[in-house]
């Protein structure tokens, strides 16, 4: 991996950055991003690598997405990955690697120009290493610049059906062996963490300002939650702005019912190209490829992660199968740009994010291009308070001037604004802010009836559950066992054709089909106080036990 930089951090950074950029110019921030920038130039010129074009700002690069689909190779739960090798300057140089891949859960890689081969590698002899001897799927990719417009080639899916034709000469690496409590059973793994994860430090927001593909070797997923997927809670998705994290909404997603809804988070480079990270966010979050929600959504943004947010809603294309989004809260975002960011125009390099952020950029000109879809209620909330009243050539919140904030495009298509006496980061503390969003995205109406939500609400039975079960008929009985056991009884009629055949398969009109019913029907059997609906109407009454 390439070297990185010792940024040193500094409370008034963001202002520092975006604000008075003079100053931050001769910040041991910049000079560091500069002497690294340099440096790598300099490896070209000795010793290329394809790896390190991935890491120099003035080369862009394309964030791959694609799905890990089922196939007849044998794989590692506890060790796999997939890897982009490049046969560009020497043979099979490994130029990204991501490692929290699993078999039917989604990849992404971030790569310069190039042609490839992804493979899929599984640590099948346990002994710690990854080799070519070990590639249980594989695809070729060719990577030009004009091959994602945005910066983004997505759906690009590899099926586990062994080696195919293996990249030229050897290679060696690490494999990294997921733990158990890193597993994942309907995300990536690695991607449900606690917001005191180190992966949402201030280390690795400054780094992902800086040298955003380090970030992603890192973190290379973007999407984290907080537990695992229960299908009928309410998305509530959080993207942090620059330099930020997704740690700076732990107040907010602390305040919501989590019986009912379910942070998300968008945890990205914040120094990337905007269009390529919109790309990215619509991809994972709004598209329903990598991430299905049967209920709608809300999205909550704050500074830049509004601009992010609203560029990734021009990307809809009314698809049916698209993520729903009711509510679109941005707070204190740079609606109209930053005037600011003009001056890095003239640095020796800058920030791809900081070019985007340019009132007269083409991603600002561009921004609302696009009415907002018209069954969604975007909430505008404003910033203005600041304890120290630096006033630079506007009355802001100490970071973004309110003629941004309140640009005249984003307040036309607003359904309400509210302004709050906060700072930048402030508000996202802020007692009536959280009131509000807590508000705002309550109004959310679930799918599901009020008695569905009840009985699901009430989990499952944490009851002994022997090997024969898998993790994810565990999860079932353990979190929606007592709603199975409504349908089953007949308390709650079906509403859905899994449902249906849920309860078809009790009656006997239907063979087991998914993990669902596999798990109810071993469980009924080793709990035989279980009735099924058609013992019930003989009279008997089942008790609910083991919870």
């Amino acid at each position: 991996m390439p070297p990185h930089p010792s940024y040193c951090t500094r409370p008034w950074m963001l202002r520092l950055l975006l604000i008075v950029l003079p100053l931050f110019l001769t910040s041991c921030s910049y000079m560091g991003m500069l002497a690294v920038q340099k440096d790598y130039a300099r490896q070209q010129r000795v010793s290329p690598e394809q790896r390190i074009y991935k890491h120099m700002l003035d080369h862009e690069t394309c964030i791959v997405l694609g799905k890990i689909s089922a196939g007849t190779a044998r794989v590692s739960r506890e060790a796999t990955a997939v890897i982009a090798v490049s046969d560009r300057f020497r043979n099979s140089e490994v130029v990204d690697i991501n490692h929290s891949a699993r078999p039917g859960s989604y990849y992404s890689l971030n790569l310069p120009a190039g042609n490839y081969r992804l493979l899929v590698v599984s640590d099948l002899d346990g002994d710690g290493y990854y080799d070519e001897t070990e590639i249980v799927g594989s695809r070729a990719l060719a990577l030009a610049r004009s091959t994602a417009g945005d910066g983004v080639l997505s759906q690009y899916d590899i099926s586990l059906d062994g080696p195919g034709v293996p990249a030229a000469g050897k290679f060696r690496m690490s494999a990294r062996k997921t733990s158990r409590d890193m597993r994942s059973l309907f995300y990536p793994d690695g991607s449900i963490r606690p917001l005191s994860d180190p992966l949402f430090s201030p280390e690795m927001a400054v780094l992902g300002m800086y040298e955003p593909a380090a970030f992603l070797e890192q973190a290379p997923g973007m999407f984290y939650a907080l537990e695992e997927d229960h299908f009928y809670k309410i998305p509530v998705i959080f993207i942090h702005g620059i330099e930020g994290s997704a740690r700076g909404f732990s107040d907010i997603a602390a305040a919501l019912d989590r019986t009912r809804f379910k942070p998300l988070f968008f945890h990205y480079p914040s120094g990337a190209d905007l269009n390529q990270l919109s790309a990215a966010f619509y991809n994972i979050f709004l598209s329903g490829k990598f991430f299905r929600s049967e209920a709608p959504m809300a999205i909550v943004a704050h500074s830049m992660g509004g601009l992010v947010a609203r560029e990734a809603l021009n990307l809809r294309t009314g698809a049916s199968g698209e993520n729903r989004v009711q509510k679109l809260i941005t707070i204190g975002s740079s609606m109209g740009g930053m005037a600011a960011a003009r001056r890095s125009e003239k640095t020796q390099i800058a920030v791809p994010a900081w070019r985007d952020i340019i009132p007269e950029s083409p991603f600002i000109e561009g921004l609302h291009r696009k009415p907002l879809p018209a069954d969604m209620q975007y909430h505008l909330l404003f910033t203005y308070g600041d304890p120290r009243r630096i006033k630079w050539g506007d009355n802001g919140d100490g970071v973004v001037p309110l003629a941004s904030q309140l640009d005249a495009r984003a307040q036309q298509e607003a359904s309400a604004q509210l302004g709050f006496n906060d700072t930048h980061m402030g508000v996202l503390k802020n007692r009536a802010a959280i009131a509000e969003i807590i508000r705002i995205v309550g109004e959310i109406q679930s799918p599901y009836p009020e008695p569905y939500l009840r009985e699901l609400a009430k989990g499952g039975y944490q009851v002994e559950l022997g090997p024969h079960y898998t993790p994810l008929e565990k999860f079932y009985i353990r979190n929606m066992g007592f709603f199975m056991d409504a349908l089953a009884s007949g308390e709650l009629a079906p509403l859905q054709s899994t449902q249906q055949h849920f309860v078809a398969t009790l009656r006997g009109e239907a063979s087991p089909r998914g993990e669902m019913e596999t798990a109810w029907m071993k469980f009924i059997h080793e709990y035989p106080d279980r009735r099924t609906p058609f013992q019930y109407a003989a009279g008997e009454t089942g008790a609910r036990t083991g919870h």
